[in-house]
């Protein structure tokens, strides 16, 4: 708890009236989990591991494109990178940022990332998440590209974790999870990926 209120606090200060605070403590706790479940793995190859979290408020919407989980989000790509069709690969890009760095045993809030050996973990969430009921948050590793997406729902007032894109491989977000494993691209339907639209509403 100490380490998720350490790294929600130096999140906060670029927080506003319009991001949910209790979503984004959520998120937090989700992503330290998944992150410490990589970690040991990605460390061993003596590589620094960093966390870089996020919020964006500028998505691609190709027509239609959802991703299908848990009753289904809109699927949560950026415009870095993408065009034609990697579109739903596209990296969202930070209004703002902070990084945060594993050592020794503890989280540390950093300046910036050292050495040329590193392992960056990706998170970009939602902006103006107070205005929805749903939110997709986007992750990926730097050493891997791997993709992660997680699925988050309010409901009686309270937000959960709904899904996560790598549960076929690694088990239900909600539930202690697998040793981590080859993840497959996570699954999405798309009636048509020529039509696409800028929105700075969060993602729903």
């Amino acid at each position: 708890m100490k380490e998720i209120d350490s790294i929600f606090e130096a999140l906060a200060k670029n927080l506003n009236s319009d991001d949910d605070d209790d979503l984004w403590r959520l998120i937090v706790s989700t992503i330290m989990e998944e992150f410490a479940r990589q970690i040991m793995v990605k460390s061993r190859n003596g590589k620094k591991c960093y966390l870089r979290v996020g919020a964006c408020s500028h998505w691609i919407r190709p027509h239609q494109s959802r991703w299908t989980a848990a009753g289904g989000f809109a699927w949560p790509a950026g415009y870095k990178g993408a065009e034609g069709h990697s579109l739903v690969r596209g990296l969202p890009e930070f209004d703002w940022s902070e990084a945060f760095q594993f050592e020794f045993g503890r989280w540390m809030h950093i300046a910036k990332f050292t050495g040329k050996s590193q392992v960056i973990f990706r998170v970009a969430v939602p902006s103006r998440t107070t205005r929805h009921m749903q939110a997709a948050v986007h992750s990926i590793w730097s050493d891997s590209n791997e993709q992660i997406l997680y699925g988050f729902r309010k409901a009686k007032g309270q937000w959960q974790c709904a899904a996560a894109s790598d549960e076929k491989e690694n088990g239900r977000v909600l539930s202690p999870r697998n040793p981590i494993k080859k993840s497959s691209r996570p699954a999405f339907s798309r009636e048509d990926s020529t039509k696409e639209r800028k929105t700075e509403d969060h993602r729903g």
